[in-house]
């Protein structure tokens, strides 16, 4: 049954028209269903700049007839799409353009593709969503190109992969608790772990079991991996738990910067076949 709110539940997904975002419209789509809500289809269209005398720089505005094509494809997407759904065009800096959007919208989720890729720079022109994880202070779901899982449907079981630290998640990230609960999403903890602290990772379970992510968390022990590689850890503990989803933490230390670093969020995300949900979140004192 729809869960119904003093405000319509919506979702926006960040869309262009490649098989990524193909494969986030229809999960968008699989996840609103449940939650009578609402999903919004926002094309962001970034001007090319011009160059022009005195070393200044113009934007080159979008072409009326190129307006009203992509205005009529983005439409003819969200009518096709099994709940409802609305069309945006905006011609507007990349990201000023999320951040009028989640002003406008205040959507439960922002979700986008995940396109295959090959090597970094291939990857910050095809992934524009990727740094956004931290930025916008709202929960990112990225949809691989290549799910394992077709027909695309909700997952059934989430790994929630934690530190061994403390923490606690912003209220957006907590507002994703009547979503998850709706779907009957089971959330296992996974800590991985070297193999000298293997007996660790009580702090983050204890902060996972009262995140108030979903009811579901509390009802099942921790699953520990013991791996040198953090991210090698959590894809492993995703293919032992049969899991269809991921869901990380960032805990404040911002993923924009780290993207091309090696950064464990960084390095998942180039190898999931899963949906991966990235929640802001900020570290605890250990006595909170």
């Amino acid at each position: 049954m729809p869960i119904h709110s003093a405000m319509e539940p919506n979702i926006v997904v960040l869309t262009d028209f490649s098989p990524a975002a193909a494969q986030a419209r229809t999960y968008a789509a699989a996840l609103a269903a449940p939650l009578g809500a609402v999903v919004h289809l926002v094309h962001i269209y970034s001007p090319v700049p011009l160059n022009v005398e005195y070393d200044m720089v113009t934007p080159l505005p979008m072409e009326a007839r190129y307006m009203q094509q992509i205005s009529h494809s983005l439409e003819e997407l969200a009518a096709a799409l099994p709940v409802p759904a609305t069309a945006e065009l905006l011609e507007a800096d990349w990201y000023g353009a999320v951040q009028q959007t989640l002003r406008n919208y205040q959507p439960l989720l922002l979700v986008a593709g995940l396109s295959k890729t090959n090597g970094w720079l291939d990857e910050w022109l095809s992934n524009r969503a990727l740094p956004l994880a931290h930025q916008p202070g709202y929960p990112l779901l990225l949809v691989p190109q290549e799910l394992s899982a077709v027909p695309v449907c909700p997952p059934r079981r989430l790994v929630l992969a934690v530190q061994d630290e403390g923490f606690s998640l912003t209220a957006e990230a907590r507002a994703l608790a009547p979503l998850l609960d709706a779907l009957h999403i089971e959330v296992v903890v996974v800590t991985v772990l070297p193999y000298e602290q293997r007996a660790a990772g009580e702090q983050g379970f204890h902060s996972a079991q009262h995140c108030r992510l979903a009811a579901s968390v509390s009802r099942h022990d921790q699953h520990k991996v013991v791996h040198e590689l953090p991210a090698r850890g959590i894809m492993q503990a995703v293919d032992e738990l049969a899991a269809d989803g991921l869901v990380l933490l960032d805990l404040g230390h911002g993923w924009a910067h780290t993207l091309f670093e090696g950064s464990v969020i960084s390095q998942v995300v180039r190898q999931t076949r899963v949906p991966v949900l990235l929640l802001p979140a900020r570290p605890t004192p250990p006595h909170e």
